[in-house]
């Protein structure tokens, strides 16, 4: 588990980068703006994959439990706002 979740990790987070990247390369259109909110939840579900593999390892700290729920919230709420943006600017689209 912890290596699909690591993988998960690596791949969105380079999907990450890859579409703050272009985005940076635009001007400011709605085309950009689609772009930084898919980067947007891209970087949420890094945070979730990175937490869930915190969480879910062989001894629990206080520290793990801390850190693992500051990522789960953080990366929940990027997702969540990415993806109400995503459909907030594809719907301008058409």
């Amino acid at each position: 588990m912890d290596r699909i979740m690591v993988i998960l990790a690596i791949g969105t987070f380079l999907f990450y980068l890859m579409s703050r990247i272009r985005s940076l390369r635009l001007a400011d259109s709605l085309e950009k703006r689609i772009l930084e909110s898919r980067s947007r939840i891209a970087l949420g579900v890094t945070l979730i994959a990175l937490s869930v593999n915190i969480l879910f390892l062989s001894s629990f700290t206080a520290v793990q439990i801390i850190v693992g729920t500051i990522f789960i919230l953080f990366g929940g709420a990027n997702a969540i706002y990415g993806f109400k943006a995503h459909k907030h600017y594809t719907a301008q689209l058409d």
